[in-house]
């Protein structure tokens, strides 16, 4: 109802201004009549409208029920208050939410709003602003929410009296990860806290294709087909697998919804801030490109979030331009941006753009561009990269597999991170080695991809090949001894039979230019989806193989 009433004003607002603009040919002394007539009329409604508001605050405050229950649920969610928190707070429960007040703060009539616990069921909830994603909720159904945490806007305890938190206020409103990392699934559903947050679990298919196009050796082409930067192909070109030492990516929460991005750069020794050519998002559970850079047009990590957007048209000019990125979403929000044209104004070059187009430049002294840019750079990141070679696979179809007596021998030449599995394919005990790991179910670490291994009757380790899926979104999953790999559009199942990998079966689509589907199964072109279908049933009844992580 709040907000309802606060998106009145700001339209009530915007349908003035709106019929304002139309008046610009009238005669002056009327149109400054009119004007005058339309600022009190535009006064009364924004006042009439803020009444609104403070009527249905009253109102939305009146309807809520405030509890001291130390167990509290919605349909989903359950939160146990720890007991040193009982009798100094309340709760309200609004829908899927939960909201949490101190005691004290409330009853005195400052609001003592601390923070909020909220299933995001119906996706109406945009981190990055007073709200970041906690973890995910997964029903027993398999619809996965988003669980997010929020925080109040404004001044919530009695500022008459201190400008600091009262201590109980601030030991609630410090607490709330404490409360929300405890909560527990309603029913059969499972409440996974931090899941879809963390880079390692989310960009890990990503990361690999950079792997693949150093291996490769794309060409530049190829690169920006991919959303990549071309500049990686010149150094590829340049060092060869050198290269992979001196590409790096790091994760880092810089859209402020919880949510860790993808940033791909150069390594530098020199303490100067990261250059990034490559940022991804999440977006809708999938890594997304959010930019691709040049060494003309590059990109920096901004501290508290956001980025600046460094670009040269030659030595006479030079722009910087500052976003925000958009939560679950790949757009760019223009802060304001700073140029220095001599081609333009070659005595006075300086100028300021909220707008962010060609027209809208405003003049500035140099003294306030100077003190402008020095701010906005000392914000410039300097990032702690992981080299691409820290995480480049172990090739096993070239290693000599002669030197391990033992699987368990294996996996002191792992590298950090590298993951391993035991499970059984057909009748064969086989050993699994991913290139990483993550959070893929709560408490279980899975992975995407896989080289098999198996001893053979000498007791000698044998490599069978590789296996893997198309995002964390697929974990490798294992049922009546096959292994799953899948992706948006493909399942495939395989065993080991015979002492060989094999394919048991697999499906696929396709689509064209006009969005229309070809489905296939075992490579053959069929009529419909239910062999895809019917195999993506067999996957997710499947169980997450259960990796142990190198430390």
């Amino acid at each position: 109802m709040r907000n309802k009433a606060v998106f009145l004003i700001i339209g009530m607002m915007v349908f003035i201004m709106a019929c304002g603009g139309q008046q610009a040919a009238q005669e002056p002394k009327q149109q400054e009549a009119e004007t005058a007539q339309e600022a009190e009329t535009e006064e009364d409604a924004e006042a009439e409208a803020t009444n609104a508001v403070d009527e249905a605050d009253e109102a939305y405050e009146d309807d809520l029920n405030y509890v001291e229950d130390m167990v509290l649920s919605t349909d989903y969610l359950t939160i146990t208050v720890p007991e040193e928190f009982k009798g100094k707070f309340l709760a309200c429960i609004d829908g899927e939410g939960i909201a949490f007040y101190d005691k004290e703060s409330h009853e005195s009539g400052f609001g003592g709003y601390a923070f909020s616990v909220v299933v995001d069921k119906d996706k109406d909830i945009l981190p990055g602003g007073m709200y970041t994603k906690v973890g995910e909720l997964l029903t027993a159904q398999g619809e996965r929410y988003n669980v997010c945490k929020g925080y109040p806007s404004d001044v919530q305890w009695d500022y008459t009296k201190s400008d600091e938190m009262p201590k109980d206020y601030e030991k609630l409103y410090n607490s709330a990860d404490l409360f929300i990392e405890n909560a527990k699934a309603v029913g059969d559903g499972t409440f996974m806290y931090g899941a879809g947050m963390k880079g390692e679990d989310l960009y890990q298919y990503t990361v690999s294709r950079y792997l693949d196009a150093i291996n490769e050796g794309w060409d530049a082409n190829k690169f920006e087909e991919e959303n990549m930067s071309p500049e990686f192909y010149a150094l590829v070109h340049n060092e060869g697998e050198k290269a992979l030492e001196k590409i790096g990516f790091a994760y880092k929460d810089i859209s402020n919804d919880g949510v860790d991005e993808l940033l791909v750069g150069l390594i530098d020794d020199s303490g100067e801030p990261s250059v990034l050519y490559d940022v991804y998002t999440m977006v809708d559970g999938v890594p997304a490109s959010v930019i691709s850079g040049t060494s003309r047009d590059r990109y920096y990590a901004l501290e508290y979030g956001g980025i600046a957007n460094v670009k040269s048209e030659g030595a006479g000019e030079n722009i910087v331009l500052v976003y925000e990125l958009t939560p679950e979403d790949t757009e760019l929000m223009h802060q304001f941006s700073l140029k220095n044209d001599s081609y333009t104004d070659e005595k006075n070059p300086w100028f300021v753009n909220y707008e962010e187009d060609d027209t809208s430049w405003e003049k500035m002294t140099e003294e306030d561009y100077d003190e402008r840019l020095k701010l906005l750079e000392d914000r410039y990141l300097k990032l702690d990269f992981t080299p691409f070679s820290d995480i480049a696979p172990i090739d096993y179809s070239k290693v000599d597999l002669s030197k391990y007596a033992t699987f368990t021998k294996m996996i002191d030449d792992f590298k950090k991170g590298m993951g391993y599995a035991n499970v059984k394919l057909g009748d064969t005990d086989v050993f699994l080695v991913s290139t990483g790991t993550y959070n893929a179910d709560e408490g279980i670490m899975g992975a995407i991809d896989a080289s098999i291994f198996m001893y053979n009757d000498k007791g000698e380790i044998v490599y069978l090949g590789n296996v893997a899926s198309s995002g964390t979104a697929y974990p490798l999953m294992i049922a009546d001894g096959c292994l799953f790999t899948g992706g948006h559009h493909d399942v495939e199942k395989t065993t080991v039979k015979d002492g060989k990998l094999v394919t048991v079966e697999e499906a696929s689509e396709t689509f064209d230019e006009d969005g229309n589907s070809t489905y296939y199964h075992d490579k053959e072109k069929v009529q419909d989806d239910s062999d895809l279908t019917r195999l993506f049933d067999e996957y997710f009844k499947g169980e997450t193989v259960e990796f142990s992580a190198k430390e």
